[in-house]
């Protein structure tokens, strides 16, 4: 019977490797990227560019965002990622058993590749092209992916300081980079940033829920496994709310009644999408980010440009 078993089992795997997808080497560096998750930097450029008094809508405006958005997103981003992957590879391999990771041998060895080189190329760009100001904000955010991922800080075994982490390069760091790229920094964009960095740590919450079985294993404290999936919500929900009354809050107070209303419309409008999230959470995260979500990166736009001049 335990043959029988055995055999079942092992008939089981060999099917799941065969209707794996192959990856080429240079895929699997793409792969290790992420590149869907260049959007929340690349997004939050767009925002501190449109929130820059210096700004406008030139040619040249547009093509030193565009160069900035490849400075954040393929190369800061896609080294942070590799290098989550690099030292997650294990429990990668248990939430997503389909990704390279879980059968590429040379998967750690192609992650380390990724670090240096778009590590080693964001530090020469930024330093080479861009304001002195971005090439600091280049090495923090690179300084910030390594203590993410890596032992001994590694600050993604705990909810609160990972996801912190990731708010902060993801939305306040190129938002601010944007400013400086075009001499604009100030006080009010700088505050706005770091307000939506507070609902950007909710919406990272979001992603726990479908890794809670490999975090428990390797011992990473999300915030779904620090409070449970309906604690977690909570959790989410309440960041995302606070960041979103406090923006406008902050431009109410800075006469800006317009976009304060809006930025209170759009919040309204994230609410009819809450209960199919409740509902199902691990499989209605992805859905939620794309469709409730959308209303609070618009909000992001509205804010920096209500306080542009400002």
């Amino acid at each position: 019977m335990s043959v029988e078993i055995k055999e079942q089992s092992d008939n089981r795997k060999a099917l799941q490797e065969q209707e794996a997808p192959t990856y080429t080497l240079w895929q699997i560096r793409l792969q290790l990227t992420k590149p869907l998750t260049w959007v929340g930097p690349v997004w939050a450029v767009a925002v501190g560019t449109v929130g820059a008094a210096q700004a406008d809508l030139s040619i040249a405006t547009i093509l030193w965002s565009f160069a900035l958005m490849f400075l954040i997103g393929p190369l800061v981003l896609g080294m942070g990622q590799s290098i989550n992957d690099y030292y997650d590879a294990d429990v990668d391999a248990i939430n997503e058993p389909h990704r390279p990771c879980a059968r590429e041998p040379r998967f750690k060895e192609l992650a380390i590749v990724n670090v240096f080189v778009l590590g080693i190329a964001s530090l020469i760009l930024s330093f080479f092209f861009f304001p002195i100001e971005i090439f600091y904000l280049v090495a923090v955010g690179l300084l910030v992916a390594y203590i993410y991922s890596a032992p001994p800080l590694r600050l993604k075994q705990n909810g609160w300081w990972g996801n912190s982490a990731c708010a902060l390069t993801y939305v306040s760091l190129p938002w601010i980079a944007a400013l400086y790229l075009f001499d604009s920094f100030s006080t009010n964009q700088l505050i706005l940033a770091l307000i939506y960095a507070i609902g950007s740590h909710g919406m990272m919450t979001l992603n726990d829920f479908k890794s809670v079985e490999g975090d428990k294993r390797s011992g990473l404290k999300s915030i779904v496994v620090l409070y449970g999936v309906e604690g977690g919500l909570k959790v989410l929900l309440a960041m995302m709310t606070i960041s979103q009354l406090l923006a406008a809050a902050f431009v109410a107070y800075h006469g800006q009644y317009i976009g304060a209303t809006i930025l209170v419309v759009l919040w309204l409008a994230q609410f009819p999408f809450q209960p199919k999230l409740k509902k199902d959470p691990k499989a209605m995260a992805p859905w939620y980010n794309a469709t409730a979500n959308s209303f609070f990166i618009i909000a992001m736009m509205v804010a920096a440009y209500s306080l542009k001049h400002l």
